[in-house]
C-alpha cells in the first residue's frame, strides 16, 4: 500500500478509499506502534519493547499489591472494610490488623501506577507514528495520565493508613480509607477502561490487532466508565472490579499478541538481513 517514511524511520501509512476508511498496515510497520523496530531501524537492537511491557507490568505489579499481603501475613485475619462498612465494623479492624508492617500493598500498587504512565505515555506517540490523524492518541494519553495519577494517589493514601499513628481515630482513618477507596475504585477504572478503548478503536483502525480483541477492548472500556455509577451507591459497585479486570485480561492479552509478533518480526527482518548480507 502507498504511504510515506517520517523522520526517524516511521512509517505513515496514506488512509485508501477502502471499506469502513480502515488504514491498512503490514505487521511490520504496525509493530512501531509499541515501540517496536521496523526494517529501516533492525540495527537498533537495544530498543525496549516499552509498550507491551508496561502493561505487563501494570497487571503483575497491581496484583502483587493484592497478593502478597495475605502471603506475608500481613493481614493479621482482620477481614475487609470498605467505605460502607460501619463504625464497628471498621473499629474491630483496627484491633485485629497489625499497624506500622513493611507497605508492601503502597508500593507495589504505586509501581503499577508508574508502569500505567509509562504506558499512557507511549502508547498516543506510536499511534501518531502509525497513523498521524488518529483522534484517539489525545484521548489515550488524556486518560491514561489521569488514570495513572489517581492510582498513585491511592497508593500512597493506602501508605498513610499503614501508617502507626493513623488508626489512633477512627474519623482520621475512615476520612484516609474514603480517600484510598475513591481514587483507586470508580474514576480510576472508568479512566483506565478510556485509555483501553481508544487504544482498541485505532488499532481496529489500523489492523494492528485482531478484530475480535479490539471488540473486547471496546466492551470493556464501555463497562469500565460504567463503574462511574458507583459513586451514586453501593448497588454498581460489583462493576469496579468487573471492569478493572476485564480491562487487565485485555491488557495481558493484547500484549502478549504483541510481544509475539514483535518477535516475528524480529526473526523476519533478521533472517532478511542474512539474506542481504554479501558472502
Amino acid at each position: 500500500m502507498a504511504g510515506t517514511v517520517a523522520p526517524g524511520g516511521a512509517y505513515v501509512p496514506r488512509r485508501t478509499g477502502g471499506v469502513s476508511g480502515q488504514v491498512t498496515t503490514s505487521p511490520e510497520n504496525a509493530a512501531t506502534l509499541w515501540g517496536m523496530p521496523n526494517s529501516s531501524s533492525r540495527h537498533d537492537a537495544s530498543r525496549p519493547w516499552t509498550g507491551a511491557l508496561s502493561g505487563l507490568c501494570h497487571v503483575l505489579f497491581f496484583l502483587a499489591s493484592l497478593a502478597l499481603p495475605g502471603i506475608l501475613g500481613q493481614q493479621g485475619g482482620a477481614g475487609i472494610i470498605t467505605p460502607y462498612s460501619t463504625d464497628a465494623e471498621v473499629a474491630h479492624f483496627l484491633s485485629s490488623a497489625p499497624r506500622g508492617v513493611l507497605p508492601v500493598a503502597a508500593f507495589c500498587q504505586a509501581m503499577s501506577a508508574l508502569a500505567l504512565l509509562l504506558f499512557a505515555a507511549c502508547v498516543p506517540d506510536h499511534l501518531r507514528r502509525i497513523d498521524p490523524r488518529s483522534p484517539q492518541a489525545g484521548a489515550a494519553r488524556t486518560a491514561g495520565t489521569v488514570a495513572a495519577a489517581l492510582l498513585l494517589l491511592s497508593a500512597c493514601a493506602q501508605w498513610v493508613l499503614n501508617r502507626p499513628g493513623t488508626g489512633s481515630a477512627l474519623h482520621v482513618y475512615r476520612a484516609v480509607m474514603d480517600l484510598t477507596f475513591i481514587t483507586g475504585a470508580g474514576p480510576q477504572v472508568a479512566t483506565t477502561g478510556l485509555l483501553f478503548g481508544a487504544v482498541a478503536v485505532a488499532a481496529r483502525t489500523t489492523r494492528l490487532l485482531p478484530g475480535w480483541l479490539c471488540w473486547i477492548g471496546i466492551v470493556v472500556a464501555v463497562i469500565s466508565a460504567l463503574s462511574m455509577l458507583s459513586l451514586l451507591g453501593k448497588a454498581p459497585s460489583p462493576l469496579i472490579p468487573i471492569g478493572r479486570f476485564s480491562g487487565m485480561l485485555w491488557l495481558l492479552g493484547t500484549s502478549i499478541v504483541l510481544l509475539r509478533r514483535r518477535a516475528a518480526t524480529s526473526l523476519t527482518v533478521g533472517s532478511a538481513s542474512a539474506v542481504e548480507e554479501p558472502v
